[in-house]
This record gives structure tokens, C-alpha cells and sequence, in this order.
């Protein structure tokens, strides 16, 4: 599998660098690192400041590499470096989309001070508009501390295509041990007015159905799957609650659904998890 690590030498982007490089991957991966150098210089300037600003930025965006780089060696991971010129979600953009990257890692917070509260414009950018999949990393610790250091995946299920995408991705990560993993699927209540109706019993059992093949396709990955049905009025809420009250590192999410508008990427369910999912969120999409 071809990965695409971002940094912009900030400390959030070296952190979810060293979170990936320490997960339980066999690396057989191809990594490279990418580091985008931009500037602004507004009005007219003399040939010589232009150049120097191009220098400098030149030298941090080394600087930057040369630390990521550091960090996947403590591992034993070489990467080979990727620069660009230019704003950086395009760039990442457009050279994922070039080089056939399968994932991208992005860490969920910019340098700003608005980007450390929010996640970053560069972060949501890339996972809107990528042509493949994106993890965007929070590295935040959980509040309650952890007692297994087992990898845990809470993958949100909608019954549709999108689950193969989901089964085939988490197995390209090509784990080098078992993970636990809970798949969860929402059945969006229709009643708004009268919630005490029931769903037809069908679309119960093929919901069943639907997880216990994608917990069958998944089997390789974990020998621990714990599957969950719920009945709520709203899919992105429902499942935030879930992964707060259960011990998540990145929650899986695919880039479609089956309402009437194809839930597009990036829509209702996908953004709230990346707004606000205390985890880091793994957001797949068949490559293009």
C-alpha cells in the first residue's frame, strides 16, 4: 500500500506522524513524506526578497522532513521525501492523485491558533477532496486512561458497498497483530412524529446480515468482533455516543450511504465524526 505522510513542521502534524509510525503495521508499505512550502508576499517586491522567501521556506520545509524522517527511523521506517510549492491541500491533492497514493495521514490540527481548536482547513480540505483514503489523526489522549494497548477500531457500517471498501482497507493495512473491533450500524428512525413505530422486520435481519459479512471479511484482522445494532434518529450522534463510551483509536467510516442524495462525501454522518469524533477518524474512498 502507497502512503502519503503530511507535515507542515508543526508540532500536531510530528505527533500524528509518530501516532501512525507506532501502530501495529507490517511495514511493507511504501511510505513517502510530503512538506509543501508557501508564502504570500503582497504587493511588488524586488526579485531578491521573493528569492529569499523561497529560500527560507525551501530550508523549512527540509527541516520538517528531516524531523518526520527521525521519527519513522526510531521505528525502522525509511520514507523517501515529496516537496512542493503552492497552497498545501491542493498540492497534497493533485500528488495523490498522481502518484496513486491509497492513503493519506493528515493530522487533524493546522499551526493556527483557530486551527488548534478546530481541525485545521488543510486537514478538511484533503479529506474532502482526496482521491483516496484519509486518516486524520487526533492524538488528544483519552480522559479515562487505558488499561490493554490492543489497537481498537469501531467501524460504522451503512449496508451498502461501501462496506467492502471499509473490509479491504482496514486489511491493506496489513496489521501485524489482532485488533478489536466493534462494527456499528445505525438504522436511521424515519418516524420523526411517531418514533414508537417499529422498523419492518426485513430490514432488521438483512442489517444482521449485512454485519456478519463484514465482520467475516474482516475476521482476518481480529479475532475479537462485537457487533452493535441500534434504532436512533440520528446516525452521526449515535454513533459519537458509542465511541465515547467505548474505547476507540480510529473510528472507520465509509464515504457513502444509501439515502436518496448517495450521502456524498463528507456528508451529515462523515463530517460530524471528523468535527468532533475524539478519536482519530479513518475515512474511506474507493480510489479514483
Amino acid at each position: 500500500m502507497k502512503v502519503l505522510l503530511t507535515t507542515d513542521g508543526s508540532e500536531s502534524a510530528e505527533e500524528a506522524i509518530r501516532w501512525f509510525s507506532r501502530l501495529p503495521i507490517k511495514h511493507g508499505i511504501a511510505y513517502e513524506v510530503m512538506t509543501v512550502s508557501t508564502y504570500q508576499v503582497y504587493g511588488m517586491v524586488p526579485a531578491q526578497v521573493h528569492d529569499e522567501f523561497v529560500r527560507l521556506e525551501s530550508i523549512h520545509a527540509f527541516e520538517s522532513f528531516q524531523r518526520a524522517a527521525a521519527i519513522l527511523e526510531e521505528v525502522g521506517i525509511d520514507a523517501l521525501q515529496v516537496t512542493c510549492l503552492g497552497q498545501p491541500a491542493d498540492e497534497i491533492i493533485r500528488y495523490a492523485q498522481d502518484a496513486k497514493m491509497e492513503l493519506i495521514v493528515v493530522g487533524a490540527h493546522g499551526v493556527s491558533l483557530l486551527e488548534q481548536m478546530l481541525i485545521g482547513s488543510t486537514s478538511e480540505s484533503v479529506a474532502r477532496h482526496a482521491p483516496c483514503s484519509v486518516l486524520v489523526v487526533r492524538t488528544k489522549p483519552p480522559k479515562e486512561p487505558r488499561h490493554d494497548t490492543q489497537l481498537r477500531f469501531t467501524v460504522a457500517s451503512d449496508c451498502s458497498d461501501a462496506d467492502r471498501q471499509i473490509a479491504s482497507q482496514v486489511s491493506s493495512l496489513n496489521l501485524a497483530e489482532k485488533v478489536r473491533i466493534n462494527l456499528i450500524s445505525v438504522m436511521e428512525h424515519p418516524y420523526l412524529l411517531q418514533p414508537a413505530l417499529e422498523f419492518d422486520a426485513q430490514l432488521r435481519r438483512d442489517t444482521g446480515l449485512s454485519l456478519d459479512r463484514l465482520a467475516s471479511e474482516l475476521s482476518s484482522c481480529s479475532d475479537h468482533i462485537e457487533k452493535h445494532v441500534f434504532e436512533k434518529l440520528h446516525v452521526a450522534s449515535c454513533i459519537l455516543t458509542f465511541i465515547q463510551n467505548h474505547p476507540t483509536d480510529i473510528v472507520v467510516v465509509g464515504d457513502k450511504g444509501r439515502s436518496a442524495i448517495g450521502r456524498f462525501f463528507l456528508g451529515s454522518v462523515s463530517r460530524v465524526l471528523l468535527h468532533h469524533a475524539p478519536c482519530s477518524v479513518l475515512l474511506v474512498r474507493k480510489q479514483s
